[in-house]
C-alpha cells in the first residue's frame, strides 16, 4: 500500500514538473542571449531583432563575456551609432562596444568593472554626457545580470527572458518581427495617441519630454565622480588608456540646459570630467550641434556623422571635436 501511494506521488510530481523541464529544454536550445554559448538554432538576425533588440544590456553584456575583447567602448544608444568595423579598420585592433538603451552613468560605471572581471582592457570608451550626469538618474540592472551569471535559474525563470524566448520562436518560425508592444503603448500614451514614428513628432518629444524629464530636477551627483575617479585609478594602476567621449546633441536639445538653469552645472561637470581622465567634447556649439540633419533625433547622431566622429577619434586628428 505504501509503495502504491509513493508511486502515485512520484507520478504526480512528475507531471507537475514536466512543463519546468520542457521548458528548461526549450530556453537551452533556444537561448536567445547566447547564455548557455551552447546552441546556433536561430540566427543571429532573430537574436538582433529580439533579444539584442529588448534588452540590449543583458545581450550585450553577456556577448562580451562569451567573446571578451582587450578594447571596449561603454555607453547608452548614443555609442552604438559608431562603426565598429571602421574603428576595427583604423586602429587594427578589435574592440567591442557595449550599449545600452537608456543606460544611466552609474551603469556604465558598472559595466566597466563587470568587462574587467572578463578581459585584461588595454583600451576603454566611455560615453558620458550631461544629462547622464545627475544623482537622480539611476537605474541597477548590471547588478541584477551579475546576480544572473551567477545563477543560472535566474536567467532560466527571468521574465523577460521568457518574453524574448517566446518571440524568438515565434520570429524564427513567422519569419517576421515581434514588435514591442509594450514599449510603443507607453510611448503612445506619452504622445497622447501620435505615431512616435513620426519623426516630426518623435523630435519634439524629445526637446519637450525627454529633455525635461532629465533636466528638471537635478542633483550634483558626488559619488558618480567617486566612482569615475576609481575607474580611472584603476585604469592608471593596469596601463589602460581611459577616454571619456561627449557626443553631440542638436542645439535645440543644448538650449534645455539653459532652460532649467543648469548651464553653471554643465561647466562644472566638464570641468570634472577633464581630471579623470582624456575628454574628447563634441557637445557644444559646431558644425554638427547646429545642423539638424546631422541627427536621427536630438540626442542621436545619424550614421554620417558617427563615421565623422570615428575617423577624427581614432586618427587622433580633431577638427570638429576638442580635447578638454
Amino acid at each position: 500500500m505504501i509503495l502504491k501511494d509513493i508511486k502515485k506521488l512520484v507520478i504526480k510530481l512528475c507531471i507537475l514538473i514536466s512543463p519546468i523541464l520542457i521548458w528548461i529544454f526549450i530556453l537551452i536550445q533556444i537561448d536567445p542571449f547566447n547564455y548557455f554559448n551552447y546552441s546556433n538554432i536561430i540566427s543571429k538576425e532573430i537574436e538582433y531583432k529580439t533579444a539584442r533588440k529588448l534588452n540590449s544590456i543583458l545581450y550585450n553584456t553577456l556577448s562580451f563575456r562569451n567573446t571578451p575583447t582587450q578594447n571596449i567602448i561603454i555607453g547608452d544608444s548614443r555609442i552604438k551609432r559608431l562603426s565598429i568595423n571602421e574603428i576595427e579598420k583604423i586602429s587594427g585592433d578589435k574592440y567591442f562596444i557595449i550599449h545600452s538603451n537608456a543606460a544611466k552613468l552609474n551603469e556604465i560605471i558598472d559595466l566597466f568593472w563587470l568587462s574587467a572581471k572578463y578581459s585584461n582592457l588595454e583600451n576603454v570608451i566611455l560615453g558620458i554626457n550631461f544629462n547622464l550626469f545627475n544623482e537622480y538618474a539611476y537605474s541597477n540592472r548590471v547588478h541584477e545580470i551579475e546576480r544572473m551569471i551567477a545563477n543560472p535559474l535566474m536567467y532560466i525563470f527571468n521574465g523577460n527572458v521568457l518574453e524574448v524566448t517566446t518571440k524568438a520562436i515565434i520570429s524564427h518560425f513567422s519569419k517576421t518581427e515581434i514588435p514591442n508592444i509594450s514599449r510603443n503603448i507607453m510611448l503612445k500614451r506619452e504622445l497622447n495617441g501620435k505615431s512616435f514614428k513620426d519623426k516630426k513628432i518623435w523630435w519634439q518629444y524629445n526637446i519637450s519630454t525627454v529633455a525635461k524629464n532629465q533636466y528638471s530636477k537635478y542633483k550634483y551627483p558626488k559619488k558618480l565622480i567617486t566612482r569615475l575617479k576609481e575607474v580611472n585609478e584603476y585604469c592608471i594602476e593596469n596601463n589602460i588608456n581611459l577616454t571619456l567621449l561627449n557626443v553631440p546633441h542638436h542645439q535645440e536639445f543644448r538650449q534645455r540646459v539653459t532652460d532649467f538653469n543648469l548651464i553653471d552645472e554643465e561647466n562644472r561637470f566638464k570641468e570634472e570630467i577633464k581630471e579623470i581622465g582624456t575628454v574628447i567634447d563634441y557637445d557644444f556649439p559646431n558644425s554638427i550641434t547646429n545642423c539638424r540633419h546631422c541627427f536621427t533625433d536630438p540626442i542621436h547622431t545619424n550614421d554620417s556623422v558617427s563615421l565623422i566622429m570615428v575617423k577624427e577619434i581614432f586618427n587622433d586628428s580633431l577638427v570638429i571635436g576638442k580635447k578638454l
